[in-house]
């Protein structure tokens, strides 16, 4: 009996084998239409699928005929076209093997004889729901499209749902169509509802003091709803550094007059101690290697501490330095900020005729060392309602700085002995102290990734130094630069840059006896940590990395500017062309601006943009072109 049972088993999965490997097969083909309809045709024809080892009969035949005429039909509608002719047939290529061709004649399609968009409700005046209305996407004698309809019905729901109107709808949204006439009415009342407002925040932690966190916050209890600020506000608790996993959960009490969002924030705490290397290159620096060690928590209070290193090949520049953070108890993000640093570097006396940038003669060679210690308070402003912030530093900062040069033979270069004068001997060795008192403004606004990065960063300072609170030296600064980004369109961007800066600190003028033209040493009394230089890739290109200044030694002020288009040809490269312009100077009387002008290929990878540029210096010999290379945002 068992045996029985078996033997029938098997005989029926023998069956359904057998079945199954002689079901049909259909291939579909469309012609008549081009695309987006011809995808939508496809997957709407394709959707009809026989049943498991079916065997395309007459009657299948037939149905399958027909279910591709109706779903031809339907799949032409979202675009306008309500009376298309479909033409359906069934061909036996192989045994199992059947071919569906459907041929589309789209026919007369269907106009939008009448269109109504009215706004409704307290968020008519908002002004991105202004630009909506006016730019509506579909307007009267346009072939109707009904994709387009619902993708603008979305898009305003996300543009009211993003400034708080979270129970924005549409009062009434119809198309009315008479395929007898290939006419459309259509009709569509936005409501906004009422705008939430933000509602009390709850931090489920033990890391660090609630009131650190609540600094963070740019808004403030029943200030409007917005999910940009939302977004920011996500960003601004993980740049604390106190965290590893951040989640805001928004409670969205609609129902309360006036609807509210609480905010409730888990936290999965940071390991206390990270550490940082980086080895890189670029045609500025050449090599150059970084390490960071950062505490980002010393105690409740929200603390924290780091000390980098780094050195760069140019100048073989070693620089190490320390920073700690206090957060303020108060309602704005405020920090007492103390910092300091040691910095060494080579450097090279050079001499030139006027204006002569190709024939530089060496004539000293040694190093300068700064020591440096700064104090102060650094504040973050809301600019426009929290959207964007400004960052100020308040401080007062000592320096001490060595100069150590020694003198070169330059008799091969045509020069003679050189003088022994007091101001030619303080230029070579040198040793100062100054105590500044200044203040630092940055406003950075970054968004988007890759091509579409967007935004702007303006940076300024001011500060003095003066004889009379016990510094060696009197000198004054202010410094102002601006980088913006605009996006034209998905393929188009111009990007803009300047700078200039201004010191008041006296300058040595020595003459320097030659066979040739008479040669001068421009100095200025400015320590080199403040002084200016300009040249490379980030600032007037076709020109050597800070070879544009005054004897190699730096300036007292600089004055340059940038004006790039950049095309993105292929998902993420891009061309760019730009033109550049300034120098490094101490006299504004005569700036001798140098000219730059080029072209540049651009790779967005996932370490950010790798810029590769060939410039052209218009004033120097020859106009020799010169590479630069760099890797990052130009924002930053």
């Amino acid at each position: 009996m068992q045996l029985s049972r078996f033997l029938q088993t098997i005989s029926i999965c023998l069956t359904l084998v057998s079945v199954m490997a002689w079901a049909d097969e259909v291939e579909y083909a469309v012609t008549g239409v081009d695309e987006p309809m011809l995808t939508n045709v496809r997957n709407h024809v394709t959707a009809f699928r026989l049943g498991s080892g079916a065997r395309l009969n007459a009657r299948l035949r037939r149905n399958l005929t027909a279910d591709a005429i109706k779903s031809a039909e339907n799949a032409m509608r979202p675009f306008g076209y309500f009376n298309p002719v479909v033409d359906v047939s069934i061909t036996n290529k192989n045994p199992g093997e059947w071919l569906l061709s459907v041929s589309v004649q789209a026919g007369p399609p269907v106009l939008i004889e009448g269109l109504s968009v009215e706004l409704t409700g307290p968020g008519t005046s908002l002004e991105a729901l202004q630009e909506w209305a006016i730019n509506f996407p579909l307007f009267e004698g346009q072939v109707l499209n009904q994709k387009t309809w619902d993708r603008a019905k979305l898009n305003v729901i996300e543009i009211l749902e993003e400034s708080g109107y979270l129970q924005a709808g549409f009062s009434r949204h119809v198309i009315q169509v008479d395929p007898a006439a290939n006419t459309a009415q259509l009709e569509l009342v936005v409501n906004t509802g009422p705008q939430a407002v933000m509602g009390a925040v709850t931090f489920n932690q033990d890391i660090v003091s609630d009131e650190v966190l609540a600094s963070l916050r740019r808004f403030k209890q029943g200030d409007a709803y917005h999910a940009f600020l939302m977004e920011r506000f996500r960003m601004d608790l993980w740049r604390s550094g106190y965290f590893d996993d951040i989640e805001v959960v928004e409670r969205r009490e609609l129902d309360a007059i006036p609807p509210r969002v609480d905010l409730e924030v888990n936290f999965t705490p940071r390991k206390k101690n990270t550490y940082q290397g980086t080895v890189g290159f670029g045609t500025d620096t050449r090599a150059r290697l970084q390490f960071v060690w950062g505490r980002h928590l010393l105690t409740p209070r929200g603390d924290n501490f780091d000390v980098g290193f780094g050195w760069q090949q140019k100048d073989n520049e070693f620089t190490l330095q320390a920073n700690y953070r206090l957060p303020r108890k108060t309602e704005s993000r405020q920090f007492w900020i103390a910092s300091g640093g040691l910095k060494s570097e080579n450097q090279t006396l050079k001499v030139s005729a006027k204006d002569d940038l190709e024939n530089r003669f060496n004539i000293a060679k040694g190093s300068v060392d700064d020591l440096w210690l700064r104090g102060g308070k650094t504040r973050a402003r809301n600019m426009r309602g929290g959207f964007e912030q400004l960052f100020e530093t308040v401080y007062l900062q000592y320096l001490h700085e060595k100069q150590d040069y020694q003198l070169t033979n330059n008799q091969e270069n045509g020069t003679v002995d050189l003088p022994g004068s007091e101001p030619f001997d303080d230029l070579l060795k040198n040793t100062s102290n100054s105590l500044s008192i200044g203040v630092e403004w940055a406003w950075p606004e970054i968004r988007g990734n890759g091509f579409q990065t967007t935004g702007h960063h303006e940076r300024a300072w001011i500060f003095t130094s003066n004889e009379g609170w016990g510094s060696d030296l009197d000198y004054s600064q202010v410094y102002l630069s601006s980088r913006r980004n605009f996006l034209l369109s998905d393929r188009f961007k111009i990007l803009l840059r300047a700078e200039a800066g201004y010191s008041d600190a006296d300058t040595v003028d020595v003459n320097i006896p030659s066979v040739g033209p008479e040669l001068n040493v421009s100095a200025t009394d400015l320590p080199n940590l403040y002084r200016f230089k300009a040249g490379g890739s980030r600032s007037v290109r076709g020109y050597a990395f800070e070879s544009l200044d005054s004897n190699g030694l730096g300036s007292n002020n600089v004055f340059a500017a940038s004006a790039e288009a950049e095309f993105l040809f292929h998902e993420n490269w891009s061309i760019a062309a730009f033109v550049d312009v300034g120098n490094a100077f101490n006299d504004w009387g005569d700036p001798g601006l140098k000219l730059g002008t080029g072209l540049g290929l651009r790779w967005y990878s996932v370490i950010g943009a790798l810029r590769l540029d060939v410039a052209q210096g218009h004033d120097l010999e020859g106009d020799p072109w010169r590479i630069h290379l760099t890797i990052g945002t130009t924002l930053l």
